[in-house]
């Protein structure tokens, strides 16, 4: 798959919690081919303390918009710099970059489990409604360290089931994303 070095403009800033921030961002022209579970990597300009790109996962494409939405955990100077990003601004990627998911694996009627925690459960929303497009079962585990840290259990409830765990109970299970899987009596199609 080719990769692109893109100045795509920004759309919108939300901050879904104190530490994560959704961006959409687009462009002018149509957006590259871009596999559920990919990433770009994302230049942080004027700032002396980061000089390399950070790899930030592709959370929804929306081709007819030519938008990709990226979310991220707000962690140092780098990613804070991209969270006082504004609408209208443009931020240097390149990818789509990492092998993305392969949901040809699983067809319509077939039961697919997602498993993610933390900055890991983007990735996981345009795999869903993929997968939901195309007549898949959605069963989604996805786990955080507190109800704080809960993202995007709105985009994966609209493709099927939910679960989700915190480490320390405040939020829905008590325990890892294991604990509820280990509890299935069922076997997954296809786990992503």
């Amino acid at each position: 798959m080719k990769k692109y070095v893109l100045d795509l403009k920004v759309v919108s800033v939300e901050a879904l919690s104190d530490k994560h921030v959704l961006i959409k961002l687009t462009d002018e022209k149509p957006l590259p081919e871009i596999l559920p579970g990919q990433f770009v990597e994302v230049k942080v300009e004027h700032s002396p303390t980061t000089m390399l790109r950070r790899p930030i996962s592709i959370s929804e494409i929306d081709y007819d918009k030519k938008e990709a939405t990226i979310v991220y955990r707000v962690e140092r100077e780098g990613t804070a710099i991209l969270s006082k990003m504004v609408a209208g601004q443009t931020i240097d990627t390149m990818g789509p970059q990492g092998n993305g998911f392969d949901i040809s694996v699983v067809d319509a009627g077939q039961k697919a489990l997602l498993v993610g925690g933390g900055i890991g459960v983007p990735p996981l929303v345009e795999t869903a409604k993929q997968l939901k497009a195309k007549g898949v079962e959605v069963i989604s585990v996805i786990g955080f360290a507190n109800k704080d840290a809960v993202i995007l259990e709105d985009k994966l409830r609209a493709c099927g089931e939910v679960y989700v765990t915190t480490d320390d109970g405040s939020y829905g299970i008590k325990g890892y994303v294991s604990t509820v899987i280990d509890n299935f009596d069922w076997t997954p199609d296809a786990v992503y």
